[in-house]
């Protein structure tokens, strides 16, 4: 540490009487031309008139002083802090100033360093705010018209049609959810992207898990005359701890590119599980007989929007989001994915998990047989699926008040053609709080609240509803978010908010009519 000492010279002026070897370092001065001259003097310029006058300062208050100044040298400049402590006679006259300064370039060049750090952080934090905002606008305002799409060509499929317009309608139904799809896949990218993917651990049943994808995906399967393959030996456990909400995206991710790029063949997926293993007892496999990738193409595979051009039939594909996802998504629950594929034989790929097998009964809806070497042929399952997603109308609905609360008329037609038919009486409102008054004036079972509307948004007129409710000591009515706002946080404030129930738009009227009658 630098040390000197000024002497209070008997014209009141601060001189300095000795200064150490680091003190005249630091300074880069010499020892025969600092004793006997001020600060001003052996510094010059406003450097010396400032330190000179910070001397001045303590000399007045008769207090110890601290205080931070710059030496613009030639080559570099130097920061220094320095202390000054007033010395007394015994007879209480100031005599002399003691000063430690140090050297403390370094630590304001990181401090400096730092700021610079946190103005790119609190950038960074904003530009992904800004895209987050940005993309959960843009899923609203498709979702929103796509939920016209989606709903109006079910209705139309419901109809009498022949071989042509019903290939049209089915062509309409696929491009739109191909669509959704797409959105799906930038939001979960997006999430990853900023760190905000989250895992739900909870027990569930993976055997009942992978027979429920492949039954939805053995339609796509037949579609191209492909047949799925299931092995799940019966010694295997069924029910582990983890996201199963997670997994089944995995699954779906893997399983609907097998068969998207198998044009022949079969699709296999098995289940195997090692106790013994150190580290991923958990395996799951997914095997096409499709073209297969090429070495040099496999480390692209997992890199977002990245496409493989298969040279035999000159097909590009998809986002190229699904597998850059899907290793997050494994990644995130510490397992990994790896790919194995020979050109010309098909691909394999095989996820290892480390998920705790529990005891734990997990609730499920029956399913099908799973130990079977194949799914039932297509006509079997799509008229299974069609009796799941399409209760008879006219029955559970049937005298049901229902108030919807929903500013888009192409929505309001939607819901109308599909409920209708259900026997249940529909009033329209086109915001919230047409709502709030239109719930207080009259009676209604049922309320399916939009969230984005004019006047009132659906959040705020549910509080206002179940205040009012409070107050007349009324029954709770049943309220249901139907709203294009799809995020997690979204449902959250929706039951923060009061509501029952939260489906996103584009949604079936399968759908609609089960979280009705829920």
């Amino acid at each position: 540490m630098g040390i000197f000492v000024l002497e209070v010279a008997e014209d009141g002026l601060p001189r300095y009487l000795m200064m150490n070897r680091l003190a005249r370092a630091t300074a880069q001065l010499e020892p025969d031309f600092v004793v006997g001259k001020t600060a001003a003097e052996i510094f010059g310029g406003i450097t010396g008139e400032r330190a000179l006058a910070k001397h001045l300062s303590v000399i007045e208050s008769g207090e110890e002083a601290t205080y931070e100044i710059t030496f613009p040298f030639a080559k570099n400049v130097m920061e220094i802090r320095t202390t000054l402590t007033p010395i007394y006679y015994e007879d209480g006259t100031l005599s002399h100033v003691l000063g430690c300064s140090a050297d403390i370039t370094l630590e304001k060049q990181r401090d400096a360093a730092l700021a610079l750090t946190k103005i790119a952080k609190n950038k960074a934090e904003q530009a992904n705010k800004a895209k987050e905002q940005f993309l959960a606008n843009m899923s609203h305002e498709i979702r929103t018209p796509m939920n016209g799409i989606i709903g109006m060509c079910e209705l139309l499929r419901e109809t009498m049609l022949n071989n042509r317009q019903k290939l049209y309608s089915d062509t309409i139904s696929s491009s739109a959810n191909a669509l959704l799809d797409i959105i799906n896949d930038v939001l979960d990218f997006s999430k990853i992207q900023a760190g905000k993917l989250s895992i739900h651990d909870a027990p569930f049943s993976l055997r009942d898990l992978v027979a429920e994808i492949a039954t939805l995906l053995s339609i796509r399967a037949e579609a191209k005359g492909l047949r799925i393959h299931v092995g799940y030996g019966d010694a295997l456990p069924s029910n582990f701890l983890g996201d199963a909400s997670r997994v089944r995206q995995i699954l779906l991710n893997l399983i609907g590119n097998a068969i998207k790029f198998t044009e022949t063949g079969q699709v296999d997926v098995r289940v195997a599980y090692n106790p013994d293993a150190k580290r991923w007892p958990l395996k799951l496999i997914v095997q096409d007989t499709g073209p297969g990738i090429a070495d040099s193409e496999k480390k692209m595979i997992f890199s977002a929007f990245e496409r493989i051009d298969n040279l035999a039939t000159r097909r590009e594909d998809g986002t190229g989001l699904g597998l850059t996802i899907s290793q997050a998504l494994v990644e995130r629950m510490h397992g990994k994915i790896e790919v194995d594929s020979t050109v010309g034989e098909g691909t394999t790929f095989t996820v290892s998990l480390a998920l705790p097998v529990t005891q734990e009964v997990v609730e499920v809806q029956e399913v099908e047989e799973l130990l079977i070497a194949s799914y039932p042929p297509m006509e079997v399952q799509a008229g299974r699926l069609e009796a799941e997603t399409q209760p008879q109308s006219g029955e559970p609905l049937n005298g049901m008040k229902i108030l919807v609360a929903e500013d888009n008329r192409v929505n309001q037609l939607v819901i109308s053609k599909m409920l209708g038919p259900t026997g249940a009486a529909l009033q329209f409102v086109p915001d919230g709080q047409q709502a709030v008054d239109a719930y207080k004036a009259g009676e209604c079972d049922l309320i399916l609240m939009d969230l984005s509307m004019p006047v009132l948004g659906g959040l705020e007129a549910t509080r206002q509803i179940r205040a009012y409710e409070k107050d007349v000591a009324r029954p709770a009515c049943k309220i249901i978010a139907v709203t294009a706002n799809a995020q997690p946080s979204d449902a959250e404030a929706c039951m923060k908010a009061g509501m029952d129930d939260f489906l996103s738009k584009p949604f079936r009227k399968g759908e609609l009519i089960s979280i009705i009658n829920w």
